[in-house]
């Protein structure tokens, strides 16, 4: 009986260890390991495993941004089961990183959460954190950038109004030729393509006053939409001409 309680509060439980088996991860791919489960010092009944994709975001709170975790995917492993006193079940795993996982590059952070979760117990859990590469057609079109003169300065995860997306901020190599203070690219990728949100932080035009209170009071931004179907991202000098027909409008 002390067994059990102490079982219920974590001491003795059964514990859990996930491995990633695949090591190049792309969104829109499949990712594939195993769950080890060890079985504690009594037995116990197991209601499911999941597998919970997770991201930071930043989000908007009053005037303030805060950095929150969002739960981006859930992949039900196994349903009902029971596992024996120290008893090792290895349960395979593979499921499909949808394609709005975020890419961890810079500072961005991916993991998945492996849950068991037991009725009237602290569920044990497991960390993996995720190393997520760009698929071949974002990495062309962030490559277009560069190849129109901009260079990537920051990319964030945002979350708004129960959405989420990952925004890619490009700053121009010099105002010769883009008079842009910065764009910023809200991209969607999806299974056809991308789909992308564009905020053109123009530079002020005029010096002094005007110039100011264009850029104060918001009024140097436009923003447009572009979007992509995956055999137009096959070039990224194809990819650039578009961006930059695009861009013009705004210069």
């Amino acid at each position: 009986m002390l067994k059990k309680v102490l079982a219920r509060l974590g001491i003795g439980a059964a514990t859990v260890n996930t491995i990633i088996h695949t090591r190049d991860l792309y969104p829109g791919k499949n990712v594939e390991g195993i769950i080890e489960i060890n079985g504690g010092s009594v037995v116990q009944e197991i209601n499911h495993i999941a597998l919970k994709l997770k991201a930071y975001a930043n989000k908007k709170s009053g005037d303030d941004e805060v950095s929150v975790k969002l739960q981006l995917h859930e992949e039900r492993v196994i349903g009902n089961m029971k596992i024996e006193a120290n008893e090792r079940k290895i349960l395979p795993f593979s499921f499909q990183l949808p394609y709005y996982t975020p890419i961890t590059i810079r500072h961005g952070q991916v993991w998945i959460e492996t849950d068991l979760d037991i009725d009237l117990s602290i569920d044990p859990t497991d960390t993996d954190y995720l190393k997520v590469n760009a698929h071949a057609e974002l990495a062309n079109f962030i490559e277009a950038f560069s190849l129109i003169g901009f260079r990537l300065r920051q990319v964030e995860v945002e979350a708004q109004h129960g959405h989420f997306y990952q925004e890619w901020e490009f700053v121009p190599n010099s105002k010769r030729e883009w008079r842009f203070d910065e764009i910023e690219c809200m991209i969607e990728p999806n299974q056809d393509g991308l789909f992308m949100r564009f905020a053109v932080d123009k530079a002020g035009l005029h010096r002094g006053l005007r110039g100011f209170l264009q850029e104060s009071l918001g009024f140097d931004e436009k923003n447009s939409v572009l979007s992509f179907k995956n055999d137009q991202l096959k070039d990224p000098h194809e990819i650039a001409k578009t961006i930059r027909n695009f861009l013009q409008q705004y210069n």
